[in-house]
């Protein structure tokens, strides 16, 4: 049978473990509420989805979200009533923010016009199956146009000239190819971003003759020297006028013969 002593000397041991693990367990929510109180949380719209570019957003489209509120900026938006009704002007990835860089009121004006720099221009030209590089034309391509326009005279020579390089392709006017994308669309007309330089020197070669589109690789932003070429169009050869060959008939009339010889479209009649 334990002693006091054996006893008094158990219980303290047991104490001593309480109280560390009181401790222990003490000092882990200590840590825990340290860490809540040095990150602060404060709500605002994300996307719930990816948002096209030029889409109108929907109440499905954005959700709330708590976001660190030292990154928190005063373009956010944190309510979804601010966001719902608004245009993406620049696509939108699922979880990003919603802010006034990425929509606008559609309200406020023509918000095609916001899509693209305020030194550039919208400009259509219009196109048809081979001038619109056969239907394969999608917005953000790039392009070259090309100019042709006949030269005066008999001689029937062809002036093709690189006007513009390296443009934009901000809209494509197409019809469907019967919902398979897969398949090239008819194109009538399209919407390039340009200089007003550029746009002048495109209007000028529509009018004087016609123009060409040429689709670029995504990876070539390359600019080249612009030199015209001179094409020399084959004029069929008129063709010679015939000049029959000359014949020769003999006529009997009775006991009367003569010779009638014929060169070209002159005879004569020679008697026997």
């Amino acid at each position: 049978m334990l002693n006091s002593r054996t006893l008094t000397l158990f219980f303290m041991a047991l104490a001593l473990a309480v109280v560390a693990v009181l401790i222990a367990q003490r000092w882990v929510e200590s840590l825990g509420s340290d860490d809540t109180q040095q990150v602060q949380y404060s709500k605002v719209i994300v996307a719930s989805m990816d948002i096209p570019q030029w889409k109108q957003v929907g109440e499905t489209d954005v959700t709330e979200k708590n976001w660190p509120k030292d990154t928190v900026t005063k373009d956010m938006f944190t309510e979804k009533s601010q966001v719902i009704g608004k245009v993406a002007i620049n696509n939108v990835f699922t979880d990003e923010p919603m802010n006034t860089r990425r929509v606008v009121d559609p309200k406020g004006g023509n918000i095609f016009s916001l899509g693209f720099p305020e030194n550039k221009r919208a400009f259509t030209v219009r196109v048809n199956d081979v001038s619109g590089v056969g239907g394969f034309l999608l917005p953000d391509n790039h392009v070259d146009v090309l100019a042709a326009k006949k030269l005066p005279g008999a001689s029937q020579e062809v002036r093709t000239e690189t006007i513009v390089q390296d443009v934009k392709v901000l809209a494509v006017d197409q019809e469907s190819a019967a919902g398979d994308k897969n398949k090239p669309i008819v194109v009538r007309s399209v919407t390039l971003e340009m200089t007003p330089q550029q746009a002048e020197a495109v209007f000028k070669g529509q009018e004087q003759g016609s123009i060409q589109l040429a689709l670029r690789n995504p990876t070539d932003r390359a600019v080249l020297d612009q030199a015209e070429t001179i094409a020399y169009v084959a004029t069929p050869p008129l063709p010679r006028a015939h000049k029959p060959q000359g014949k020769t008939f003999t006529v009997i009339r009775g006991m009367t013969q003569s010779k009638i010889e014929c060169k070209g479209y002159v005879c004569s009649e020679q008697h026997l």
